[in-house]
Parts: structure tokens; C-alpha cells; sequence
């Protein structure tokens, strides 16, 4: 590296990213990598999440030195499954597509985990890959280590769409291409390799940059339901004697509450949120979610609930077979779903997204109407035709009132029994989730705030009050644990531009896998307030542990070995303090509580990082 200048600052003081030393007009573009970051810019993206590698150098160059770190700027992450994860939660939270950066080969391994996570979120994240050369005769030492044939099947099962283009012009179009595919219903990952050569090879003539604005790169509309269908569907839950409803994927978007409270009310159903999401308000008189942290109550109340109904609609849910309580005990509804003596409704795309080698979703839905059409325009189609026929027909308008009033008496009783059960584990130590959930609603309620992840197995329903849907971003639907940290701080960076207070419960398990992804938040000055609860075990494996002992009649008590992070415990709040968040000691005592999240929120409003690690129980 003899060009390089022994002067140079290794670390030089921060102050800005805006490059230096440049002409004050973008220069005429020269190599083809001048040519790929200036697409990235005109696909409208703000930001591209990377982790550095040389198989990009060209790129990062041009990114820097020829768009002037300017639509898109970087956003330097520490390891690549971070990255994508970034990219996930920024997806999520602005509802547009997201792209990332990856070395070759092996950066593409790190973040096979965070794609399978975007995949089953369904999350439009766009990855290009430096690769090659392809061309054995540029290949350096460490090119021959990092590269292979067919770089893109390490992600093809894992993607929806995969490219390895050999030109410049192949290279530019498909990447116009994949962020087209991601983001057409159901959106998914996509990835393209982006050979070194192209990258840095002078531009050839007859290149010419895809015109992204033309219709051909656009997503395609949302996909409608057949009428037909439609009507089959409204007669289930116009025919219904107590009709309930389940709303899935659509709460990402803030567009879909009042439709959805809409329908809710005109039908007089009873209403839940489906696995890890939030659409309708947690005050809504039909609103019987009914989380007590996984208690038994908890199940008792779920198995009341659907013997109760004859008609559940499930609203873009991704596993329905978990919705209607196929898989507890003896099926739970499933028996009764298989004797017709229920009826489930299935608005979503889930069968144009079945994976040949994965089984995500669930086995075959037991479904009597398919309506097979995008979550929020199905919607619509379904509450159009309920109103259009509950218009002339007063005696089921009558009884859909008598059913709003028994599931508004349902509401209010469920709500008491829930802040009932809080309270009587209220001082425990350690401290009881519901509570340090409780002290935190309270310390942001009047914040414009925006949750980016929660302990949803300790969730109790009615203590963190939401609005509807767009408020809450769900965790890992993959069930990889590792998108906690990365996808908290890409959430929070478009917070930030949208002017948000967010906030993100987290697991100590989750954290320990990514905790490098402070400091792209301190760094990017990204405001966030993370709250550890810290139970200092791999507690969902410990349960596994302890249930599994009493079934093979074995002592509980080892249950913790190989599961608990003690002796010593990690000491998170130093590790965010190493990388520049804010941070005071371990919260062990439930009356710290109220302070320790004051004093958290002050230094997020100033603009900082801040974490709360608090000692919490396993249940």
C-alpha cells in the first residue's frame, strides 16, 4: 500500500461526513460504479446501510467521492447481518423499499439470517453484493477466497429474486429491476452481485442508465380480490352469529386502522391483533386482545374466545393455523374449523409466497374462503360490500349493535382482569415485566412516539395504550434472534426523520448478539431509547428446559445450565457506554423505575442513544 500517504489520519476528529477536496458540481460520471450510485439515488433511496469491503471498493468510492455521500448517504454498520437488519426495520417503518451493501462471499454469509428475517416480514430490502472478478485474470489472492460461481445461491432460498449480471448495462438494469420485483406484492428480499470488473472499469459506450420513473420499473398495483369471492366472504360474515376478527400484516401502515375499525363495527365482531402487531386501538370497545404474558389465564381466555365464534376472518395474518388455535392440545378450534362448524376467511397473498424449502406459515390453512388480494385494498373491497348490504337490512343492524355491547362488556372486564394480574406482581423482584412495561408507557405516553419492539411473550395488552396501527413494528418474524439491535436503529433512524421519539424493548439475549449497532446509532446521531430486559438467561430455552424436565420426571432446578449468562453477568451499560450511548447502572429494584426512564427520555430528547438495562424475571 505504498500510495497510500504515511501522513493520513488513521482516525481522524468527527465532525461530518460531507466528503472534501471536490468540485462543487457532481462530476460527469466515469466509471461504471459512478454510474451504479447514481441509481441508487434515483430509486429514491436516502440511506444505504453497508459494512466496508473491497469487493465494493468502486462503489463505496463513487458513493462518496462522485454522488459526495448524498441520496443515498452511507450508513456504516459494524457486521453485515446488522446491516440488513437496519434495512429491515427502516423498511418497516417508512413503508419503502431499503437497500444494503455486502462484501462478497463471505459478508453475504453473515447476513443470510437477517434476509431469512426480511423474508418472512416480507420486508421489500434490496442487497447488492460486490463480487468476482469473474474474470480469473483480475483476481488478487484474497479474490480467489472470496469469490465463487454462483455467489446468489447462498440467499436464493431466502430471496425472491436473484441476479449475477456480467456488464454494466446487465448490472444497472437489474438492480432497477429487483427493487421492482421487491416491492411487488408480496414484497420480499432481492439481490444482485456486482462484479469488481464493472465497478471499475472505465463506462463503455452505449451505456445507458434505466429510466426508474417508466412504468416497466414501477411495483405492480395492489392485487384485487375476485368479486365473486368478495360476496362469499361477506356472506360468512354477514350469516355469522358472532363473527371474529384478526388483523395481521396491515398494521404496519397507518392507513389501515380506520378501514379495519370501520368493518369491526359495522359487523359487531369481536376483534384481536394477530401474532406480534398492533392495527386497531387498544381502547376500541371490540378490541379483546387478550395477552397476560403467557399465562394460563392467557390460554384459557383464547380457547373462550374461539369456542365462542363461528366466523373468523383473518386479515392478512401469516400463520392462520396459530390464529384459530390449530396448534394447542387437540387442535383447539382446528376440530371444530374441520367440522364446518366454523368458518375462517383468509384475506392475504400468503399462497403466491410459499417457500419450496422452508416451512414458514404453517402447514395448509384450514380456510373455507380464499380471498387472495393485497391486505389493505381487500380490505376495502370487503368493507364496501358490508356496507353496502348492512344499508338496507335493519334486523341485522340491530343485532350487530347487541353484539357490540356484550364484546364492549367483554372489553371492560378483560381490561380490569389484566390490570389485576399486573398489580399482583407489582413489587416483585425481580422486576415483573408488565410493570417495567407499564412505568415506560408512562415515562413516553405524551411523546410522539413510535415503538420499534416489545417483549411481546411478557405482553400485557391495555398497559401500553396504542392508537392503531403504524405505531408498533413488530420484532423478528423469522424468530432469528440478532435483529433486535440492528433493527431497533434502522426504525429509529427514519424516527428521526420523521421527527419520532422511538422506543424499543429488547432482550439481553437478542442485544448480546448485536450490540455494535450503538454505535452506528451514536455515530449517525440517531435518538433511541433502549430498554434491556435483561433476565440474564436464554429464558425462552430455559422454559423449554424446565417443561420439558416435569415431563421426563427430571430435577427443573438444572434448567438454567447452559442457558443463564452468569458468572459474571455481561455489563451491558458499559458496552453502550464503549459505544457512545448513554447509560447509567443496572435497574435491580422496581422503584428505580420512574427515574431511571426520566432521566433516559432527557437524553434521547437531547439527541442521544440511551439504554436502561433493567433485572427483570423470566416470567
Amino acid at each position: 500500500m505504498d500510495d497510500i500517504n504515511n501522513n493520513y489520519p488513521a482516525a481522524p476528529d468527527f465532525a461530518s461526513e460531507t466528503p472534501i477536496n471536490l468540485p462543487a458540481n457532481q462530476p460527469r460520471a466515469e466509471y461504471g460504479s459512478d454510474l451504479i450510485a447514481e441509481l441508487i439515488g434515483e430509486l429514491g433511496h436516502d440511506y444505504i446501510f453497508l459494512t466496508p469491503g473491497s469487493s465494493f471498493r468502486g462503489v463505496h468510492d463513487s458513493l462518496v467521492n462522485h454522488t459526495k455521500n448524498h441520496k443515498p448517504k452511507i450508513i456504516l454498520v459494524a457486521h453485515e447481518e446488522i446491516a440488513v437488519a437496519m434495512a429491515h426495520g427502516y423498511c418497516k417503518a417508512t413503508g419503502r423499499p431499503a437497500m444494503a451493501f455486502l462484501h462478497d462471499l463471505v459478508g453475504v454469509q453473515h447476513a443470510s439470517m437477517a434476509f431469512y428475517n426480511a423474508m418472512a416480514d416480507r420486508m421489500p430490502v434490496i442487497v447488492l453484493g460486490g463480487s468476482g472478478p469473474a474474470d480469473p485474470a483480475h483476481r488478487r489472492k484474497t479474490d480467489w477466497i472470496h469469490s465463487a460461481n454462483t455467489q446468489c445461491d447462498i440467499v436464493k432460498n431466502v430471496t425472491k429474486w436473484t441476479d449475477e449480471p456480467i456488464t454494466l448495462q446487465a448490472c444497472l438494469d437489474s438492480i432497477a429491476r429487483a427493487q421492482r420485483i421487491a416491492t411487488s406484492g408480496p414484497c420480499s428480499p432481492t439481490y444482485v452481485s456486482v462484479d469488481v470488473v464493472v465497478q471499475e472499469a472505465e463506462i463503455p459506450d452505449g451505456v445507458s442508465m434505466p429510466d426508474v420513473k417508466a412504468a416497466r420499473y414501477q411495483p405492480a398495483p395492489p392485487i384485487a380480490a375476485p368479486q365473486g369471492q368478495v360476496e362469499a366472504a361477506v356472506d360468512v360474515l354477514t350469516e355469522a352469529n358472532w363473527p371474529l376478527i384478526f388483523g395481521g400484516r396491515i398494521g404496519y401502515d397507518a392507513k389501515a386502522t380506520p378501514p379495519l375499525t370501520a368493518l369491526v363495527e359495522t359487523l359487531g365482531a369481536a376483534y384481536q391483533d394477530g401474532h406480534d402487531i398492533i392495527c386497531m386501538p387498544s381502547n376500541h370497545p371490540q378490541n379483546l386482545n387478550a395477552s397476560f404474558g403467557r399465562t394460563k389465564a392467557e390460554g384459557e381466555y383464547k380457547a373462550m374466545l374461539l369456542g365462542k365464534t363461528d366466523a373468523i376472518f383473518c386479515i392478512d395474518c401469516l400463520d392462520i393455523s396459530n390464529n384459530v388455535g390449530a396448534y394447542e392440545g387437540a387442535r383447539g378450534a382446528g376440530n371444530a374449523i374441520t367440522a364446518k362448524a366454523k368458518k375462517v376467511i383468509d384475506l392475504s397473498l400468503n399462497d403466491f409466497a410459499v417457500q419450496h424449502w422452508t416451512h414458514l406459515g404453517g402447514p395448509i390453512q384450514p380456510v373455507d374462503v380464499q380471498l387472495q388480494a393485497d391486505g389493505l385494498h381487500g380490505l376495502g373491497q370487503v368493507l364496501d360490500e358490508v356496507k353496502r348490504r348492512a344499508a338496507g337490512n335493519p334486523p341485522w343492524l340491530k343485532r350487530a349493535a347487541e353484539r357490540r355491547a356484550e364484546i364492549s362488556t367483554m372489553h371492560d372486564k378483560l381490561r380490569t382482569e389484566q390490570r389485576d394480574a399486573m398489580k399482583a406482581k407489582w413489587d416483585q423482584v425481580p422486576i415483573y415485566l408488565p410493570r417495567m412495561t407499564a412505568e415506560l408507557h408512562d415515562a413516553v405516553k405524551e411523546k410522539n412516539w413510535l415503538l420499534a419492539a416489545r417483549n411481546y411473550r411478557a405482553w400485557y395488552d391495555g398497559i401500553w395504550e396504542f392508537d392503531g396501527a403504524g405505531q408498533f413494528l413488530s420484532n423478528s418474524i423469522g424468530g432469528g434472534i440478532g435483529y433486535g439491535p440492528g433493527g431497533i436503529i434502522g426504525s429509529a433512524l427514519a424516527g428521526r426523520d420523521q421527527g419520532k421519539f422511538t422506543v424499543a424493548i429488547v432482550g439481553d439475549g437478542d442485544f448480546t448478539m448485536g450490540p455494535a449497532a450503538i454505535w452506528t446509532a451514536a455515530h449517525y446521531k440517531i435518538p433511541i431509547l433502549i430498554v434491556l430486559h435483561n433476565n440474564t438467561s436464554f429464558g425462552n430455552d430455559e422454559e423449554h428446559q424446565i417443561s420439558l424436565a416435569y415431563k421426563r420426571g427430571r430435577p427443573p432446578e438444572n434448567a438454567w445450565i447452559g442457558q443463564r449468562m452468569v458468572g459474571p453477568e455481561p455489563d451491558y451499560c458499559t458496552v453502550a457506554r464503549g459505544y457512545g450511548a448513554w447509560a447509567e447502572e443496572a435497574v435491580r429494584d422496581p422503584k428505580d423505575l420512574t427515574g431511571a426512564f426520566s432521566r433516559a427520555v432527557a437524553a434521547v430528547e437531547k439527541g442521544q442513544v440511551a439504554l436502561v438495562d433493567v433485572h427483570t424475571s423470566l416470567n
